[in-house]
């Protein structure tokens, strides 16, 4: 992926969001997408979504990953030169009822200033029937509502968070991807999606990307990945590469750093 256009540069502020963008090859998003899965068969059921968490702590593909410059590039024409990785999450949509409320990811990070976007990448076909995110045109230039946290049933939202005001769905932007495309989104942008109606899972490779100047306000002891150009603030400590994929030292680290998340995310 070549660096972005001064013209998809301008969209990306003037919306909160750039989509499609090409990201992977069909050979590497399959080979993506059965690293992955091996890792949770290995895990077994029930233990999926806990062995997916914090790879680029233990596995050191995964930390080469959040670098590829075919996402880094793109995320520091819109972020800047000093750009950090917070977090590689996963949003895997079974087929069935799972959906995404509206909601802003600004409003429970605890990352300010917002220089925050996130890079979606699809594993997996991510077309209008799997329930493909819904961007809110704009949105992210407007306030930063309270959101409930509903707990519903099927909402793959950590609290079912909602936010606290009528949505304009006029404004309201489909964006499907093709498996290897990838999406980009302001942290303050309103977004949600709807359930998958086909008979394969939806499999989002979810990265959070931050300026270095960004700092997190509702714990200590936040950790963070410099990707691109250097730290001159020292807000996070800096997660190391892993030496050993899974490894105790690496386990260890992925476990407290998962507990100091844990606790930023869900405290008000």
């Amino acid at each position: 992926m070549p660096h972005l256009s001064r013209a998809q540069v301008q969209s990306f502020h003037q919306n909160g969001f750039l989509s499609p963008l090409p990201a992977f090859t069909g050979d590497e998003t399959l080979e993506l997408r059965q690293r992955v899965e091996s890792i949770e068969a290995a895990a077994g059921a029930g233990k999926e979504r806990a062995a997916r968490a914090g790879l680029p702590v233990t596995h050191a593909w995964a930390w080469d990953l959040v670098h590829d410059p075919r996402i880094v590039d793109p995320i520091s024409d819109v972020l800047g030169d000093d750009v950090l990785l917070w977090s590689m999450d996963w949003f895997i949509k079974e087929p069935g009822p799972s959906f995404v409320s509206y909601h802003q990811d600004a409003t429970y990070w605890g990352l300010e200033p917002h220089h925050v976007a996130t890079a979606w990448v699809a594993l997996s076909d991510a077309g209008p029937r799997t329930g493909p995110m819904r961007f809110i045109r704009g949105s992210h230039k407007g306030p930063l509502y309270e959101q409930d946290d509903t707990f519903e049933d099927n909402n793959l939202l950590s609290r079912g968070q909602r936010v606290k005001t009528d949505v304009d769905e006029s404004r309201g932007v489909l964006a499907p991807l093709a498996a290897g495309e990838m999406s980009l989104h302001h942290v303050r942008i309103i977004h949600g999606s709807d359930p998958n109606r086909t008979s394969d899972r939806r499999i989002g490779m979810v990265l959070r990307y931050c300026a270095t100047d960004v700092r997190q306000t509702k714990v200590d002891g936040d950790r963070a990945i410099l990707v691109a150009g250097e730290d001159r603030y020292g807000h996070f400590e800096m997660i190391p590469r892993p030496a050993t994929d899974g490894g105790e030292g690496e386990r260890a680290l992925a476990r407290r750093h998962g507990l100091t998340r844990h606790k930023a995310l869900m405290e008000d």
